[in-house]
């Protein structure tokens, strides 16, 4: 194995050990009842954001709190309802759900005030709250460019990402595995 691809295997295993260590903390696997853009549900859009937010972060070499980067990622839109059900409570929902994100994160896991600050502040500069970290900036990036992929590719956004996320367990709800080939090389 190269160098390449052993970091790449190392790095793989780093993101699947923070995804696995939330799933069992958290009630993350829920989002998935719920639909996010298209065709999209909401637990797919946060692991693709997590994960290409974690492999942008990895590419620029620069220093993250990697873990942290993949929690706030994962839990950026955790929130248990359908945003597009013409229900008048989630009017200007797109402004208001990164604080009901963070309120329904806090109540099942405690949050770094990084990855706390990562969930208020990845809608920006749709609302007015910049990130203060890096993780931030990263997860807010990726987050708009999942959105718009999901929204055009409604039919099978993230075919390959798709594929490789397998149930690991049946207890409950469904427990999501995710394989390192999920996006290629």
């Amino acid at each position: 194995m190269g160098k390449k691809s052993l970091n790449r295997f190392l790095q793989e295993k780093e993101f699947r050990s923070f995804y696995e260590l939330l799933v069992r903390e958290s009630g993350l696997e829920e989002m998935g009842r719920f639909p996010q853009h298209g065709s999209t549900s909401r637990l797919m859009h946060s692991v693709a954001v997590a994960y290409y937010s974690y492999r942008l972060a990895r590419w620029t070499r620069l220093s993250f709190h990697w873990e942290e980067l993949v929690r706030g990622a994962l839990l950026h839109d955790y929130f248990f309802y359908d945003a597009q059900d013409g229900d008048p409570a989630h009017r200007w929902h797109w402004t208001r759900h990164p604080a009901v994100a963070a309120e329904n994160a806090k109540k099942e896991v405690p949050l770094t005030s990084i990855e706390e600050d990562t969930i208020r502040s990845h809608m920006f500069p749709l609302t007015l709250k910049p990130p203060k970290y890096r993780e931030g900036v990263v997860v807010s990036l990726v987050d708009k460019a999942c959105s718009v992929y999901e929204f055009f590719s409604r039919r099978a956004p993230y075919s390959t990402l798709r594929d490789e996320v397998i149930p690991q367990r049946s207890v409950g709800a469904s427990v999501l595995f995710l394989l390192p080939e999920m996006a290629g090389d």
